[in-house]
């Protein structure tokens, strides 16, 4: 049977279709829509369907999302195209069961018809009692092996076949022995069928035992009467068994109804989790795939609490899909937003780099180095993102301020150097004049200081730290002048 197939197949697996992939999904209504009775299976059939549109539909509404507004081609997805072909052959073989069973239910009917007919006509033959019940006996086995007629016929022909039993067995009641062995065979078969009902209370399956009982029901409808000292007390029998078996099945109901209303608690409050997560201050990357990894996990666990009753799993997935839209939503815009303004941070940091490469050669040592200073500053504030447009104007930026900055530094090295020089030389004059003696040619004298004031002028570069230096040369010229009496 196809059905025992598929409860092989996912017999190792969570029965909560929710749980099952697309392709899995597609596989077992495959094997579901080629069931004997596709009404046995009509209903998770539909279940299935629901299951598989909705995500066929959350992923195309991702899909548009992902293009943002992109004019982009429509195309059945393979996996739909294969799921309606799946259905439309169930929905054939569906139809064609129908008539089928319509067609068999009719002629059955009509059977019954006549075996009510073959009956009625017994109560007037005039050969052997003998016979006439073996007749009787041979209509009844018939009836029985009829099968299904249409329910809307189905009460008033029982009726009509009871009826015109009891009007046979009127007839016969004159042949005690025959009636008697006949009521004494459906009794035999009245406690059979209250037996077997008997066990039923021992069936771990509800299911199973609620089919088993309807089929004895069936069962007792077509058996005869019974002697009437019995006929309610044998009822009564098979009616409070039955009222137990009932009574465990209600009480099975309800405590699944009670459970069922436990997990969708549960679920809804899992939804209210995932809503949750996005009223909290998410505003990085990272924040938000560790809410995604969250979401995710809550996503699995409302999963993993299984399939509830039809009204509450359109409730419970009502809440859950609105709950992932509301985080998705959110996380789109937030990235969507982020995407602006990369392009903003982008374009200002590009300006920043333009403005340093532009002057990077400029030798105004002190207001170049300002500017690009003030630019470095504003590099910072522009929040400098990770990405590979970003890092290609970095390294144009660094490139820029870092030729101007070792260009300065050269340069500074340099004048330093000079300084470091002029220092030297200087203090070699001022040691020279030092040494210098003055002679009784005033004139000669004179002349010899003034060359000391002329290679004093050519050393032009010195430190601000040294130029007191300046202040020892011209007390020491000064010192020479007044001895020679001339003033300074």
């Amino acid at each position: 049977m196809i059905s025992e197939q598929v409860s092989t197949k996912y017999a190792k697996e969570d029965r909560d279709n929710n749980l099952l992939s697309m392709e899995s999904l597609i596989e077992k209504v495959a094997l579901l829509s080629k069931n004997q009775d596709p009404y046995k299976v009509s209903k998770e059939i539909e279940e299935i369907k629901s299951i598989f549109y909705i995500r066929l539909n959350a992923t195309k509404k991702e899909k548009e999302k992902n293009t943002e507004g992109e004019s982009i081609k429509t195309e059945i997805d393979p996996l739909e195209l294969k799921f309606k072909d799946i259905i439309h052959t169930y929905r054939k073989n569906k139809y064609e069961f129908r008539k089928n069973k319509e067609y068999e239910e009719k002629k059955n009917l009509k059977i019954k018809k006549q075996i009510i007919e073959e009956i009625n006509k017994l109560s007037k033959e005039e050969e052997s009692l003998k016979v006439t019940f073996e007749k009787f006996r041979s209509l009844q086995k018939r009836w029985r092996e009829t099968g299904y007629i249409p329910i809307t016929e189905s009460n008033h022909i029982w009726q009509s076949y009871h009826h015109h039993i009891e009007i046979f067995y009127d007839f016969i009641k004159i042949n005690n022995d025959l009636r008697d062995l006949d009521f004494k065979r459906n009794l035999e078969e009245k406690n059979e069928i209250c037996r077997k009902a008997n066990i039923l209370l021992e069936e771990e399956s509800i299911n199973i035992a609620h089919t088993k009982l309807q089929e004895l029901h069936e069962h007792w409808r077509n058996v005869g009467p019974v002697e009437r000292s019995l006929r309610e007390s044998t009822w009564k029998k098979f009616q409070e068994i039955s009222k137990s078996i009932n009574k465990k099945r209600n009480e099975y109901f309800v405590e699944k109804k009670n459970q069922d209303l436990k997990r969708l608690k549960k679920k809804n409050t899992i939804s209210s989790e995932i809503t949750a997560l996005i009223l909290k201050d998410i505003n990085s990357h990272f924040k938000w795939e560790k809410a995604t990894k969250k979401c995710d996990e809550l996503h699995l666990k409302w999963k993993s609490l299984g399939r509830l009753r039809k009204e509450n799993n359109k409730d419970a997935w009502h809440n859950l899909r609105e709950a992932l839209k509301k985080f998705y939503d959110t996380k789109n815009t937030f990235y969507k937003q982020q995407k602006a303004d990369n392009k903003k941070i982008i374009e200002r940091q590009l300006t920043i780099c333009k403005i340093a490469e532009k002057i990077k050669n400029n030798n105004d040592w002190e207001k170049t180095s300002r500017q690009l200073m003030k630019l470095q500053k504003e590099w910072k504030e522009s929040k400098f993102r990770s990405g590979k447009k970003s890092q290609e104007i970095w390294e144009r930026f660094k490139f820029a301020s870092d030729t101007f900055f070792k260009a300065k530094k050269r340069h500074y090295k340099e004048i330093k150097k000079k300084e470091v020089y002029t220092y030297k030389e200087k203090k070699k004059i001022i040691q020279e004049i030092k040494e210098f003696k003055l002679s009784s040619d005033s004139n000669k004298d004179i002349q010899k200081l003034k060359k000391f004031r002329i290679e004093w002028g050519k050393l032009n570069n010195i430190s601000k730290s040294k130029i007191y230096i300046n202040d020892q040369f011209f007390d020491i010229i000064n010192s020479k002048l007044s001895k020679l009496g001339i003033d300074k």
